[in-house]
């Protein structure tokens, strides 16, 4: 079983190699067809501008800011979707009433919701629209997920609970959102990678300073096109990451909690 698992993990990651490979490909493919290299640079400039800017003490500056607003997006986007998704998965009346909210802040564009926030916010501060605005536009995906999985829970762990227990929030931690765990997990990889790229594109357009946005801004600014492709990787690795942390924590939880019980168990022979 292990040496599967492993097998299928090389597996992957080799498949992920020749898909990185087949897309630098691609585009020096372009680059040499449109014969204009400032625009299309070759994967060599490219990698030599990303290990360039790594060396740039202000690249992560402006790493450090867009992941802090990241950070902060997706607490607050799964606190709100979470506890909006629960209470409408228990709730028809709540979730007959949010469903408009839910359409309307799933449905409209994106660039609405950033010029709204920032007609909105006074002064012409716009320190904080990358986190409203990213916040609103993923709270959805995180309230559906949550509702929807409470609503397809299998009638049977409903009737068992409410044979021992009221509803609660320890049987809403212990029972209904380990069942509904898959369409947690699906849920958070989507906003991760979406969530980070609205962030971004927010900080372009509110040219919020300090940021990953503002440099991509700069670097096309001053047709530094390389630097752009440059950034364009960072950002991948950075979604890379942070997809595989919630995976990471669930293994480190369960690997804590294995070797609990086996001590437990030892103690208990003893």
């Amino acid at each position: 079983m292990t040496s599967t698992t492993t097998s299928n993990k090389i597996k992957n990651l080799i498949l992920f190699v020749i898909g990185i490979a087949l897309i630098v490909l691609v585009i020096t493919i372009i680059g040499l067809i449109k014969n204009n290299p400032i625009v299309f640079p070759n994967a060599i400039d490219i990698m030599s501008t990303f290990f360039g800017l790594l060396g740039n003490s202000k690249t992560y500056l402006f790493i450090g800011t867009t992941i802090l607003d990241f950070i902060i997006v997706i607490l607050a986007s799964s606190i709100i979707g979470l506890s909006l998704g629960i209470l409408s998965g228990f709730n028809d009346i709540a979730r007959g009433i949010l469903k408009p909210f839910m359409i309307v802040s799933r449905s409209m564009p994106m660039i609405i919701i950033i010029v709204i926030i920032m007609l909105t916010i006074p002064n012409n501060n716009y320190r904080y629209v990358p986190i409203v605005s990213t916040t609103i536009a993923l709270i959805p995906i995180l309230y559906e997920a949550t509702c929807e999985g409470i609503r397809r829970i299998d009638p049977f762990y409903n009737d068992v609970w409410k044979l021992n227990s009221k509803l609660n929030t320890k049987v809403i931690f212990n029972v209904h959102l380990p069942l509904i765990s898959g369409y947690l997990k699906q849920a958070i990889v989507t906003a991760i990678g979406l969530g980070l790229k609205m962030i971004v594109t927010t900080e372009y357009i509110a040219g919020v300073r300090n940021t990953l946005g503002v440099a991509v801004f700069d670097s096309k600014t001053v047709i530094e096109y390389k630097e752009v492709y440059a950034y364009a990787l960072m950002l991948i690795l950075i979604v890379v990451f942070f997809e595989w942390v919630p995976f990471g924590i669930i293994k480190l939880i369960k690997f804590i909690i294995n070797k609990k019980n086996k001590n437990n168990e030892i103690a208990v022979n003893k």
